[in-house]
């Protein structure tokens, strides 16, 4: 029976093309938007190499400077002494890494070859901890190699394979911003998605005069990314930050240092868009909720309202169908069957468009003001990519809504007087 219904469903479909192909067109539409807004918001978050731990990452991208005797305060990266003083002493984190993101494109060549521009990051010891990088070759710099300012580094394979011709680099020298630099080691290419670990070419921040920026001690260039042992620490290492932030401001004289609700999550780290402000967390979930809805709705009326239409015009077929012996129950089975099947190509053609459109607008999609001068590309997984619960969430209230749309048309064509339903 239900291979009759299927081969019915097929015919339908290609009895009504145009109302078929809107009815697909409609849950494609909705699958897929659905299905790009919140794959742009999944990057930001999903764990994936060398970000493999964001769900027990915290950040401290700014903070605030400002006088104890007057009004006015500051706002940006914090100086190396403050980072080391108010972070690098915690206790609770597995790990506390200081860094100095990317600034500006920096200059690398080897002798006698072409000078090839490369985003660099300066860090420390703990950055390989925190991040887990897949080394081909090689290893990271190390402690001693920090504490010494060794001048060392970790660089991709495509550096590699443009400077060098090849990737068996490591103790080869290159050249960095007219400084040598010996290499330590060989990762993959890391996608700019990864927007904490993401670089080109990985120094040791001891190794430049980085730590000389800034201003009074307090103010500088680095940044603070810290791996708890579990996300259930965030509340006793914000705790313990607190403290170290209050004993760093009594040894200030007219100055004093704030976190504007720092470490963030992964998550809330992402919207941190000024140094002056907290992201309003709450209002971002609230416009992000509403957004979804809207765009589940607004096409799911449009396909009810046209399903529906396609049910009144059936009401003779299921009138015709009742007078030859037909039960209620197999009238309501086909058309379920039916709508099944429309969800089904639907869904399908949407996940396909979802991903078309990730790859298609990639740099429209994952563009912002810190990438854009990047020499990095937005690779996006396929594990990224596909979310099983976000496309079934999807796809269930898609097919619940033509369910609906054309299963309560039908029960109420299914329980009408055979006449009238002829007549009709």
């Amino acid at each position: 029976m239900i291979k009759i219904y299927l081969k019915q469903a097929l015919y339908q479909l290609q009895e009504n093309k145009l109302l078929s192909f809107i009815s697909i067109a409609g849950t494609a539409m909705a699958i897929a938007m659905i299905m790009v807004m919140v794959i742009v918001q999944r990057v930001g978050v999903k764990s994936y190499s060398p970000e493999e731990n964001r769900d027990r990452t915290l950040h401290v991208k700014w903070m605030t400077v400002a006088n104890k005797k007057e009004d006015g305060t500051s706002n940006g990266p914090m100086a190396l002494r403050t980072a080391k003083e108010c972070f690098k002493d915690l206790t609770t984190p597995e790990a506390v890494c200081v860094y100095s993101p990317i600034f500006g494109n920096h200059l690398a060549t080897v002798q006698g070859g072409d000078l090839m521009s490369v985003d660099m990051l300066q860090t420390d010891e703990a950055f390989w901890t925190v991040f887990e990088f897949p080394f081909l070759s090689g290893k990271p710099y190390d402690l001693a190699d920090c504490e010494s300012g060794l001048a060392k580094a970790v660089i991709t394979v495509s550096v590699a394979r443009k400077l060098f011709g090849t990737t068996d680099v490591v103790g080869r020298t290159m050249s960095i911003d007219h400084s040598d630099y010996t290499v330590c080691g060989v990762v993959k290419d890391v996608s700019q998605l990864a927007s904490t670990a993401y670089a080109q070419v990985w120094v040791p921040y001891s190794s430049t005069n980085i730590a000389d920026a800034g201003w009074g001690g307090v103010m500088g260039a680095m940044r603070v990314v810290m791996l708890a042992r579990s996300a259930d620490d965030f509340p006793a290492i914000r705790e313990e930050a607190e403290r170290l932030r209050l004993k760093f401001n009594a040894s200030l004289d007219d100055k004093e240092i704030r976190y504007r609700d720092q470490p963030d999550t992964q998550f809330v780290y992402n919207h941190r868009k000024w140094a002056n402000v907290a992201p309003n967390v709450k209002g971002i979930i609230i416009q992000f909720i509403v957004v979804i809805s809207l765009l589940l709705l607004v096409p799911a009326i449009n396909l009810s309202g046209m399903t529906l239409s396609r049910m009144r015009k059936r009401y003779p077929e299921l009138g015709v169908r009742r007078s030859f012996g037909a039960t209620r129950g197999e009238l309501l089975n086909q058309i379920l069957l039916e709508s099944m099947v429309l969800t089904l190509i639907g869904g399908f053609v949407g996940l396909l468009l979802s991903f078309g459109s990730i790859y298609v607008l990639n740099d429209m999609l994952f563009a912002n003001s810190e990438n854009s001068f990047l020499n990095g590309v937005n690779a996006v997984s396929l594990s990224t990519l596909f979310d099983p619960v976000l496309f079934l969430g999807a796809f269930l209230f898609c097919l619940l809504l033509n369910l609906l749309s054309s299963g309560v048309p039908a029960w109420r064509a299914s329980r009408q007087n055979i006449v009238n339903a002829l007549n009709s």
